[in-house]
């Protein structure tokens, strides 16, 4: 394959990564169900790929690129596409949800900048800052959101500025470290229905309660469960319905 491209094109993008990906390999290796959720993650995130050339949902055409190898993915739009930021924070939060539900966790960087980014080859500055972000900064199971990526919701929007960052700020929160980051599990509209989405949620308290028992004489790994129960437990206590009184996890 030939790149077309003669120079970097602005793009937003996101380096995604599997968390404690060494952990989810050193379980296959005994237990035939692990192995098998595994091989079921890998086929998503394959078939995540494929469909961008050519299944029915294929975006390849205006300007979508998604890139995986190994335990990571990287997925990007040119900023000249109006909405380029809302919709890469859209398909972050649709990974997520759908892998949580198996048990794996995302951590990742969100920028925007130069980029070179062709089916399989992915390469440039704004992609080193996106892989810094999730190496340094993100830590825990979050997709962390440079700063700068404001700039260009506003500037290329397909709303007006004020409502487009109205739209982008619903899809984040600001952590403990004033560190953006997607907000997944609040996005309820994206579950086909409320009882879904909270089957989706008591899904999600199982794998949290389970990692914490398991992991609990490794603290670099406990840690990064208690963010995230943190972060659940703070999810429910936005929404303040009445099907989540039995969600909390104590």
């Amino acid at each position: 394959m030939t790149i077309e491209l003669n120079k970097y094109e602005d793009r937003v993008i996101v380096f995604i990564d599997i968390l404690g990906f060494t952990e989810h390999i050193k379980l296959t290796k005994n237990d035939p169900a692990y192995f098998n959720k595994m091989k079921r993650v890998f086929n998503y995130l394959y078939d995540y790929q494929k469909d961008n050339l050519d299944g029915v949902l294929a975006q390849k055409e205006i300007g979508k690129e998604v890139t995986v190898f190994s335990d990571s993915i990287v997925i990007s739009y040119p900023t000249k596409l109006e909405g380029a930021v809302f919709y890469l924070l859209m398909d972050v939060v649709h990974l997520q949800l759908d892998m949580l539900a198996e048990g794996v966790l995302f951590r990742g960087g969100f920028t925007v900048g130069e980029l070179c980014h062709n089916d399989s080859i992915v390469f440039g500055p704004a992609m080193i800052e996106a892989y810094e972000l999730e190496s340094k900064v993100a830590v825990y199971p979050r997709v962390i959101v440079s700063d700068k990526v404001f700039n260009t919701a506003i500037q290329n929007g397909v709303n007006p500025p004020d409502q487009e960052l109205e739209y982008i700020l619903n899809l984040l929160n600001q952590d403990f470290d004033e560190q953006f980051y997607v907000d997944f599990l609040s996005q309820w509209q994206e579950i086909d229905d409320n009882s879904k989405y909270f089957d989706s949620l008591s899904a999600i308290k199982v794998v949290i309660e389970n990692a914490i028992i398991a992991y609990e004489s490794k603290p670099n790994v406990q840690v990064k469960y208690q963010w995230l129960k943190r972060y659940y437990n703070s999810t429910l206590d936005k929404i303040q319905s009445q099907y989540t009184e039995n969600l909390y996890i104590e």
